[in-house]
C-alpha cells in the first residue's frame, strides 16, 4: 500500500514537471496555448514585413528560431501561412489549424523579442535626444529601469532573447553614474551618447516587427514630444507584456542539456535547485540522488560531498536589485554579474564564478569571493567554491 502511494506521488511529480516544460525540439499545440495564456495581450498586435523575421531563401520563405538554446533547427519554413499585416492571433490560429506548431511558437517568441528590443532601442534614442537638449532624464530612467526589471528581465531569464543589449545599457549607466548626481544627465555628453548609440546598434536589425510602438525617428524633437513618446512606449510595454511576466515557464529540450549524474530524468530545466560536486566544483546533482563516492564525469575525481548553490545576479540599472537565475547548464554562458561589485564576471581576471560556503550564494567574481560576509544572507564566509558547470 505504501509503495503504491509512493509511486502515485512520483507519478504526479513527473506529470507536473512535464506540464511545466517545453521541449523545443517537439513543440505541441498545448505549448502554444500555454504561451498564449501567459501573454494574452500581445496576441492583438499586428505584424509587419521584416527582413530578420521573414526572409526568403531558394524561393521559399522562412522564419528564424531565436530561442537562446541549441536546438535541432535554426529556421522553420513559413510557406502557406500569411504573416505580414495580420494580427498575431490570426497568424497563430492558422499555424494551429495546419499543425505548424513550431512556426507558431517561434513567431510568438520573435514578436516578444522584437517588442523588448524596440522598447530598449527607443529608450536609447530618447536618452540621446534628451541629452542633446541638456534635459534631465532621471525620472524616466527610473521608470525604464523598473520596466526592465519587472517585465523584460524575466523574459531574458526564459532564455528566449539575448541579454547583450540590456547588459550594454546597464554598463553605460554604471560607467557614467560617477559623473552625475542621481543620474541627472542634464549636460551634453558626447561619450554618453556614443555609448548609447553602440547599444542601439546591437538591436537595430530586430526592432519594429510589430506596428506598436510605431516606427518614428526622434531626431531633433522637442523635449515635450520626446517625453510624450517615452510615456507612450512605457504604456505599450506594460500593457502587452506585464501579465505574462510573473509566471515562469521552464524550457528544456535544447542540445547538450545538463542532466543529473544520478538520475537522467532530472535535468537543469525541471529542478528547483542544483548541487555542485566537491571538491572539484563541477556538476551537477539534483539534490535527491546519492552521488557520494562516485567519480565526477568531468575530471574523474571522487565526489566527497555536494554544495547546494543559490544563484542571483544584479539586473536593475538604477537600483541594485537582484534576480534569481534558474539553475540550468546555460547559467555558465550568461553575462553574469557579481552580486557584490556588479561587474560582469567575464571582465574580471580570472573570469571565474564562485559561491560562498556554507550558504551557497553567488555569483561572486574572483575578487569579491574573499569578502568576509555574504552580500545576500550576511552569513560569515567559511570557505569558497569555484563553480565549473
Amino acid at each position: 500500500m505504501l509503495l503504491n502511494k509512493v509511486k502515485l506521488i512520483l507519478f504526479f511529480i513527473h506529470t507536473i514537471n512535464q506540464s511545466n516544460c517545453v521541449d523545443l525540439n517537439d513543440i505541441t499545440c498545448e505549448d502554444i496555448q500555454d504561451l498564449k495564456m501567459q501573454y494574452p495581450d500581445i496576441m492583438h498586435v499586428t505584424l509587419k514585413d521584416h527582413p530578420n523575421y521573414i526572409f526568403s531563401y531558394n524561393g521559399l520563405k522562412y522564419c528564424p528560431v531565436h530561442f537562446s538554446h541549441l536546438v535541432d533547427y535554426e529556421v522553420v519554413p513559413c510557406e502557406g501561412i500569411e504573416i505580414i499585416d495580420r494580427r498575431l492571433k490570426y497568424v497563430i490560429n492558422n499555424c494551429i489549424d495546419y499543425e505548424r506548431y513550431t512556426l507558431g511558437y517561434a513567431i510568438i517568441v520573435n514578436a516578444i523579442e522584437s517588442l523588448c528590443f524596440t522598447y530598449m532601442y527607443q529608450f536609447c534614442e530618447f536618452a540621446i535626444e534628451m541629452n542633446k537638449l541638456g534635459a534631465n532624464i532621471s525620472l524616466y530612467l527610473d521608470k525604464f529601469s523598473e520596466n526592465l526589471h519587472s517585465i523584460i528581465v524575466p523574459i531574458f531569464n526564459k532564455e528566449w532573447i539575448s541579454p547583450e543589449p540590456y547588459e550594454c545599457i546597464l554598463n553605460v549607466y554604471k560607467e557614467h553614474e560617477y559623473k552625475y548626481k542621481n543620474y541627472e544627465f542634464n549636460n551634453v555628453d558626447e561619450k554618453y551618447m556614443s555609448d548609447l548609440l553602440s547599444c542601439k546598434n546591437l538591436m537595430k536589425n530586430k526592432v519594429h516587427f510589430l506596428t506598436e510602438p510605431p516606427e518614428k525617428s526622434m531626431n531633433n524633437m522637442s523635449e515635450e514630444n520626446l517625453i510624450s513618446i517615452q510615456r507612450y512606449n512605457n504604456k505599450i510595454i506594460e500593457e502587452l507584456l506585464t501579465k505574462g511576466s510573473d509566471s515562469y515557464k521552464f524550457i528544456t529540450g535544447y542540445k547538450y542539456e545538463t542532466s543529473c549524474l544520478g538520475n537522467t530524468y532530472h535535468h537543469s530545466g525541471t529542478i528547483s535547485n542544483i548541487h555542485i560536486f566537491l571538491p572539484c566544483g563541477h556538476g551537477w546533482s539534483c539534490g535527491y540522488c546519492n552521488v557520494l563516492k562516485e567519480q565526477c564525469p568531468v575530471c574523474h575525481q571522487q565526489i566527497t560531498g555536494t554544495q547546494a548553490i543559490y544563484i542571483e545576479t544584479p539586473v536593475s540599472i538604477v537600483e541594485k536589485d537582484l534576480l534569481d537565475l534558474q539553475p540550468r547548464c546555460f547559467l555558465d554562458g550568461r553575462e553574469a554579474r557579481c552580486i557584490s561589485c556588479r561587474n560582469q564576471i567575464k571582465d574580471v581576471h580570472p573570469p571565474s564564478k564562485h559561491v560562498m560556503m556554507p550558504c551557497g550564494d553567488g555569483w561572486y567574481c574572483s575578487k569579491c569571493i574573499d569578502n568576509k560576509n555574504c552580500t545576500i544572507c550576511r552569513r560569515e564566509c567559511k570557505d569558497k567554491l569555484c563553480v565549473n558547470l
